[in-house]
């Protein structure tokens, strides 16, 4: 019989002050104790600061069994088990998600994805790979340019249109972002070009993640709007649905680029929170800006 199991994700705060945080683990909470997932190495650590104790942080969330044997009892519910342990745990929780799994085999694979997407790094390009644009981003770019919201070469956030490969931290560039009240945050993962891809797609998922996380950091979490676009073939949608639902239960909302309703609503969304670019010869705009007017107020 299917079960839904509730999780949070364990981060490593390292500076209070400038709010740097690290995914560091996925704890799932059963009605027999806790489960808690880190990855093999917490190596990115360094990234922070490289005098961090590696295994200091690893032994102070194991020590998260003490904490939940301590702080818990029976019969409450998940959100009452995070609340008990946070304020004598040495990480910060994100919210709860969820996740469902119909045996104990599928519960291991749904829990090695989570970790996998939402804290492990992503591998390492070789040297001589060069990434490119996928043809979704294409696809998504080229309908904005038609209604003429995307940035010009050497605009900023302030112009209010869409700017693309923008850094949000140190190697992780949001794949199209927008200010406009709120920071528009925009990531795809293209799962469509072929079926040898399939954990590049989840990587590619982790990474979007990550880039949100490091987002919300930057602008704040109520400050920041995450859309995750997909496309993926039926076979490979499959695959990936377990991540994407753990993005989703992050924060992001999902755009599937295959459907035409959701195609049509993120691009008019988006679209009418952007200043257009004047036509030649006057200011008209596009039949979207005509009609839909903005969310935010821009600033």
């Amino acid at each position: 019989m299917e079960r839904c199991y509730s999780y949070a994700v364990a981060r490593f705060v390292a500076n209070r002050l400038r709010d740097e945080r690290l995914n560091i683990a996925v704890v799932v909470f059963k009605d027999d104790g806790l489960d808690v997932r880190l990855p093999k190495s917490l190596d990115k650590l360094h990234a922070i600061s490289a005098a961090l104790d590696v295994q200091g942080v690893r032994d102070a969330v194991e020590q998260l069994y003490d904490v939940y044997t301590f702080a818990v009892h029976e019969g409450l519910s998940a959100q009452e088990k995070l609340d008990a342990i946070s304020p004598f745990a040495a990480v910060d929780f994100s919210m709860l998600g969820e996740f469902r799994a119909a045996s104990s085999e599928q519960y291991e694979n749904r829990l090695t994805s989570l970790v996998r997407t939402l804290v492990e790094p992503e591998p390492a390009l070789p040297r001589q790979a060069v990434r490119r644009p996928s043809r979704l981003l294409n696809d998504i770019k080229s309908a904005f340019r038609s209604e003429r919201v995307m940035a010009r070469k050497g605009e900023g956030l302030e112009a209010h249109r869409i700017l693309q490969n923008y850094k949000v931290a140190e190697g992780l560039p949001a794949d199209l972002i927008l200010k406009n009240g709120a920071m528009h945050i925009v990531e795809t993962v293209d799962a469509s070009a072929s079926e040898h891809f399939s954990m590049r797609m989840i990587y590619s998922i982790g990474k979007a993640a990550m880039v949100f996380e490091q987002a919300r950091m930057q602008f704040g979490e109520a400050e920041t709007k995450a859309r995750l676009v997909y496309k993926a073939t039926s076979s490979l949608e499959s695959f990936i649905t377990p991540t994407l639902e753990a993005a989703e239960h992050q924060g992001a909302v999902l755009i599937n680029w295959e459907s035409r309703d959701d195609r049509t609503q993120f691009i008019v969304d988006l679209s009418s929170l952007a200043e257009p670019l004047a036509n030649v010869g006057g200011q008209k705009l596009s039949n979207v800006h005509a009609s839909v007017q903005p969310k935010f107020k821009l600033n």
